[in-house]
């Protein structure tokens, strides 16, 4: 009988050591790209005439990169990129002071908007049915960084091509200056691990952005701008 609890408790023991390596570590480290689409407001602090009235729905890409303290807090590195362009309408005068039919007018505000920020995240991990790894993650913090914007301040001009002057011509679209600035703001994000080490991600967040461009045009009444953007994307993570 004693031989056989002996042996019976030295199989448990290797049984569980076999087991225990068979779990996945705790993974502190986390790459990740991300892709979505992101909504802006219009620029405001410009001349009225050069803010647009209306934006449209961009693409959004980023790259982060994760450090998890411990199972309830993270921070992490963001780089993303997005490309900010309003519209407006103006009434045309000819060289006459005769008026003219409107036109649109595009203000391209950064060809590419460049974010590098650091954030602070609360996680709340959930984990498989019997605990064997942390399944899914919902994460809710700030952030904030510099705001890079490129642009080449280029004025373009185009005609009318309509009576009573058909070459006439009229600026028809405003590309604001190199600019730099900060940005900071909230996210919320979930992430579901299809294996221990590969999920894949959902982040919504809301931040605003404040840039001082190079643009001399007009007196530099231009040289000064801020926004909100809503980045909604979906993403990959990879841990280790």
């Amino acid at each position: 009988m004693k031989a056989f609890l002996i042996t019976a408790a030295t199989f448990l023991v290797m049984a569980g050591g076999v087991f225990a390596q068979n779990l996945p570590p705790d993974y502190s480290w986390e790459v990740g790209l991300n892709a979505g689409s992101s909504g802006f407001t219009r620029p405001l602090g410009p001349a009225t005439n050069y803010q647009g009235t209306r934006t449209n729905t961009v693409p959004d890409y980023s790259f982060r990169f994760n450090y998890y303290f411990n199972p309830h807090w993270m921070i992490n590195l963001d780089l993303g990129c997005r490309r900010w362009e309003s519209y407006g309408t103006w009434n045309l005068n000819d060289q006459y002071g005769l008026q003219l039919k409107p036109r649109e007018i595009t203000f391209l505000i950064a060809d590419r908007a460049i974010n590098e920020s650091v954030g602070i995240n609360f996680v709340l991990p959930l984990y498989t049915r019997y605990n064997t790894y942390n399944k899914a993650n919902i994460n809710f913090g700030a952030q904030v960084g510099m705001m890079t914007t490129v642009n080449d301040g280029s004025l373009h001009y185009s005609k009318y091509k309509s009576l009573p002057d058909s070459t006439y011509t009229y600026m028809s679209k405003y590309d604001y200056g190199f600019g730099m600035g900060y940005t900071y703001g909230i996210q919320v994000g979930f992430t579901y691990y299809i294996v221990p080490r590969l999920g894949v991600n959902l982040d919504l967040a809301m931040r605003f952005a404040s840039v001082r461009t190079n643009d001399e045009h007009y007196g530099s009444e231009n040289n000064h701008f801020y926004l909100l953007y809503f980045p909604e994307t979906l993403g990959i993570r990879w841990r280790f």
